[in-house]
Formats: structure tokens, sequence, C-alpha cells
């Protein structure tokens, strides 16, 4: 079988005759709302937010179970220009002269319609900005450099009957980059979160087009698929060491089933190695494919203990082609076993997270990521070069020292050397050449404090600060931070720690104050960052308009 991947898809869908919503886009200020509910209390039911992006179906359940209460008078603007946002039933019945008669009818989306069978939503895609990038890097062509931002496009999304959703976006980005961005694109060639990527014009100006589009389906009342092109982020922190949005989007089939007290989450995906100064006339990006799954517990509305693995592997190994592995299309195996079963050529990794709420104001969360361990190696030495995890920790206060609507954050994530690599370098846990783990890889120390702050149901306001030493290779010595290669020409099987290798030291301030405009996803916006690199440092700022889409953030 030449397709396997697609016959299962085909065979799960053999049964439509109807569909449900789809997700909110990851990073969305609606995900910061909803760990509010969630450490306050204020909805009378579990939320699970192990496992993102959300389905707008889940919100709608979560915002009608929120006891007003529990909400005080100043969140109450918020809460529904929230629920506006998310409930597309909630939206619809906020009946709202608009423009013209026409548009903005809901108070949220440029054009909607509601018929029997058939809901549509359609939005532009526009995020204009500019401003200016100081900074004194020797790649610089000038220490100051205008910057910009310049997407168009549409987004369109609704669904039929009960159970089929579907969603496509589509924008075209012209861009000239900070220059710590732009060097970073120079050295691997990928722009965090985007595919294809080309120069343009002048100095630091690029040009990509993003695309995503998928399917979702409820073929039962506890279970829901997804089908297309996006991504996945798995965890409670800014970061994930399981799965994060770094990455650009790939092909995936997401299958979610909940029963009792249990959410059980099958992640299967074909991804790109991505190859490096390849010539157009060298064929198709070779495939890899990626297998996840999660089971979260949730023994009450304020804990949940969840356990994970994965197995990311190529479909070429060195006797031959296998293709698309159907030992992993079992949606309830033990991933690892089924690895060793096969002959153990693959990358699986293993992992554990919790949550837990305390006294409606603080969330206590954590992960740990254990891709290889040798409890026989620590007799032999310290540092084992295959004792291969990371560990995070992490805390939330909301409404901090009594202020209503001030939100902290603190996080601190270590990773050791060679974890997420592999022998095969396609096999490495990356797509598209960017990472699927923590976003700066491996061999890492990171420190990340935030603020969010609330004053006002329009205005939104994020400051953060990040903190990283890692170590890079030198001398074309492998130490362990770079996912791209694999885990051989290593210094030593001892003695390695975390940030061995060429020291790297990021320390970055980025501050985002936003006003939106009425109940819509429609921003102005100011941003402004400061970050330096071991001696280098810049300052950027850049305002506009942003319209349906995220600001590119970088985190780290």
């Amino acid at each position: 079988m030449k397709r396997p991947g697609l016959f299962f898809f085909l065979l799960l869908l053999s049964g439509i005759s109807a569909a449900q919503n789809t997700d909110i886009v990851l990073n969305h200020d609606l995900y910061h709302y909803i760990d509010r509910l969630d450490i306050k209390g204020a909805a009378d039911t579990i939320i699970p937010t192990e496992t993102k992006p959300y389905s707008r179906e889940m919100l709608a359940h979560i915002f009608a179970r929120v006891d007003p209460k529990k909400l005080t008078p100043q969140e109450t603007g918020w809460h529904l220009r929230m629920r506006i946002l998310a409930d597309d039933t909630f939206a619809i019945r906020e009946r709202y002269r608009g423009l013209w008669g026409t548009f903005y009818t809901n108070r949220r989306d440029l054009f909607h319609t509601s018929q029997p069978g058939l809901r549509l939503f359609v939005n532009p895609v526009i995020h204009f900005a500019g401003g200016m990038d100081v900074n004194d890097y020797t790649q610089a062509a000038s220490g100051n450099l205008p910057i910009y931002v310049n997407s168009r496009g549409l987004v369109v999304r609704g669904s039929f009957g009960d159970k089929l959703g579907f969603y496509t976006e589509v924008y075209d980005n012209v861009t000239r980059l900070p220059q710590f961005v732009f060097n970073s694109w120079k050295t691997t060639q990928t722009l965090h979160g985007e595919a294809f990527v080309k120069p343009f014009g002048s100095a630091n100006g690029v040009d990509y087009f993003s695309s995503r589009a998928y399917i979702t389906y409820r073929p039962l009342k506890n279970m829901r698929i997804k089908f297309g092109k996006d991504r996945a982020f798995w965890g409670n922190g800014y970061q994930s060491l399981f799965l994060s949005d770094h990455a650009a989007d790939y092909l995936l089939l997401n299958i979610q089933t909940r029963i009792w007290k249990l959410v059980y989450t099958n992640h299967f995906t074909q991804m790109i190695h991505f190859v490096r100064n390849r010539n157009d006339n060298d064929g198709i990006l070779p495939r890899k494919y990626g297998v996840f799954h999660q089971l979260t517990w949730y023994p009450q509305n304020q804990f949940s203990l969840s356990i994970f693995e994965s197995v990311i592997y190529s479909p070429i190994v060195a006797n031959g082609r296998r293709g698309f592995e159907l030992q992993y299309l079992n949606p309830i195996i033990f991933y690892r076993a089924a690895e060793q079963y096969i002959g153990s050529p693959d990358n699986s990794l293993l992992g554990a997270q919790m949550k837990l709420n305390l006294l409606r104001h603080v969330q206590v969360y954590g992960q740990i990521l254990l891709d290889d361990y040798n409890f026989g190696a620590r007799d032999q030495g310290k540092g084992y070069w295959g004792n291969k995890l990371g560990y995070q920790g992490g805390l939330k206060y909301i409404d901090a020292f009594g202020i209503t609507a001030l939100d902290l954050q603190a996080e601190y994530n270590r990773i050791r050397p060679y974890t997420y690599q592999h022998f095969s370098v396609i096999s490495s846990y990356s797509n598209y050449g960017q990472y699927l783990g923590h976003a700066a890889g491996a061999n890492l120390n990171q420190y990340f404090f935030a603020l969010r702050y609330h004053p006002f149901p329009a205005w939104n306001i994020f400051i953060s600060y990040n903190h990283l030493n890692k170590g890079l290779d030198s001398g074309g010595i492998n130490y362990g931070g770079d996912i791209s290669v694999p885990d051989i020409n290593r210094p030593g099987d001892f003695d390695n720690y975390v940030g061995q290798g060429d020291p790297w030291k990021v320390q970055q301030v980025y501050g985002r104050l936003s006003w939106q405009v009425d109940h819509t996803d429609i921003y102005a916006e100011l941003e402004v960052r400061y970050r330096t690199e071991n001696e280098n440092r810049s300052v950027s700022a850049l305002g506009g308009l942003r319209v349906n889409i995220l600001p590119r953030e970088v985190k780290f």
C-alpha cells in the first residue's frame, strides 16, 4: 500500500454525514484568558489545558458554565469580548447594525451567515506595521535599519451541519526583519513557524507565503477528529518540551477522545526534512513521520496528570524503504515497545506533566522529558552523553497582589545535551529544520518571566523577560545543542554538561501594548524589544495594525 496514511484517514471519515467547529489559532489572547478561568475555578467543569489548540466548541461549553459571581465587575467587559471571539453561537446572537447592515453585524466578523446546515465566517488577514531596529551586530549593513511587516490575505471558516467544520487561511508576507532574526535565517535558511522563505529587496527583506487548512469531524459525542495542515502545542507553559508551535505547519491527523475523567490524544503527522542549499531540480524534500499520544487524568477540576510518548522516524532505513510505519497506527500501543519490536530504528521519547491550581490564584505546572537514559552508565562516570532528558517547572499567579487582571508567570527549563538528537538526522525532533520541542533546542538553561495586565476591556499589556544560556557546536564538534545534526562526533561519552561548547547567552526584554477595536480581532499595537546576544545588542520598535493575525513572537 503506497498511501496507508491517506487510507487510514478515509476509513475514519467513511461515515461522515455532518461536523463540528474549528480551533482558536495558537497564542491568541484567549488562551491566557482560559488559563484565568481555570485557575479561578470560574467554570463548573474540567478545562483540559494540556493539549492545544482549543476547539471553539469546547470554549463555548466552558463559557456557558462560568459562574458570573466569580467574576469581578472589572472583568465583565473583558469576559464579554473573549466570549464573543470564541463562541460562534453567542456571537451570532449579538445582533448589531454593523457597517451598512452587512459587515460586522455580530460585532466580530467582516461577513458571516448562518443558514440551516451552514455557518460561514469570512475575515481579512492584515498586518501593516513599521519601525526601527538599532543594533551593533557585525553582520549588519547598518546599525539603524528600518523594519516593517506587510501581510495580506483571507481566512474562511465555518461548519456544515452539527459535525463537520472547515478552516482555510492564506496570506502573503513581505517583511524586513530585525537583524538578529535575519542572522538566524541566513545561518539556518529557516524562519521559525514558516516554510519556504526567499530574500526580498534590500537588506533584511524576506518574502514568504503562509497557509493553513483543515477539517474537523465528530463521529461520536466524546471523540473529535481533525485532518489538515496546522500545528499543536502540548503543555501549560510558555515553552513545551513535548510538542511546541515553534516549527512550521505540517500535515496532521489528530484524534481526541474524552471519557469520564480521561482525555486521550493521538497525533499522527507527516513532516519535512529540510535540506539546506538545495537546488530546485533536486526533487521534493524528504518526508519524515511523527506519532504522538498523551493520556491526561483529571481526578478533580484543579489537578491533572499526563503521560506522553512520541516517535519520530524516517521512511528510509539502512536496509530499504519502509514508507509509513503501520505499527504506529495502533492508537493505544506503547510506542517504545513497538519501536523495539521493529528493531529500534527510530527516535522515541517519553514524558509526563502535571498541573495544580491552588487558592483560586496560583497554578503550579511542570514537565519532564526522557529521550534516553542509561542507569548503568552512572557507575562508569558523570555526564554520560546518552542520559538525555529535560525538565520544566513553572508558576502562574493571577490577580497578583490583589490587583484584578494583573497576572504573573515564572518558568524554568533545563535540557541536557543531545536531547532530541538521533543517529539518523532525518529522525531528529524537528520539522522543516525547526525544533518540535523547546524553541531553542537542547543543551540549555532558560529562565522566563512574564507580566500580563488588562486594565480595561480593550487594553492589554504584555511584558516578558527571557534569559537563555546555551552551548553551541564549535570546531566541527557536536556539543549537543543542534538538533539538526546526528548524535555522533562528540567530545566524549562522559563529562558532558549543560552549556558545554561555545557559550551563547541571550537576554531579551519584550513589551507589547494592544488596543482591541470593539469586539473584533483587530488591534492597534506597539511592541518594543531589547535584546543581547553575548556582546551584541539590539533595540527595536514596531507599531501598526493587526487584523486576524498574531504578532511574530520570538520565544528565545
